[in-house]
């Protein structure tokens, strides 16, 4: 018997060539490109958890936002980010 399962979509566009995308070669490399992309004026005022994703040469291929919470933290749904690290 056959069972219907959902498929996930999730939209990758690739605008910036790959010889352009940024390396990271330390942890102070991956921390400046997460903070560039977080606004500096609301940075404090709740917790996000968002993912950095690298190909085999450790570029960025893109940053995702998982979920936003509260100000004591965020609740993040192991599914939803399988889902987008296996899609990319």
């Amino acid at each position: 018997m056959m069972h219907a399962i959902n498929e996930i979509e999730v939209t990758y566009r690739h605008e910036i060539p790959a010889t352009f995308w940024k390396k990271i070669s330390t942890s102070g490399d991956a921390a400046d490109v997460l903070y560039s992309h977080w606004n500096p004026n609301t940075i404090g005022l709740n917790e996000c958890f968002k993912v950095l994703l690298l190909n085999n040469a450790h570029k960025v291929k893109g940053i995702y936002q998982i979920s936003q919470g509260g100000i004591t933290g965020t609740l993040i749904d192991i599914r939803i980010l399988f889902a987008v690290i296996l899609k990319t």
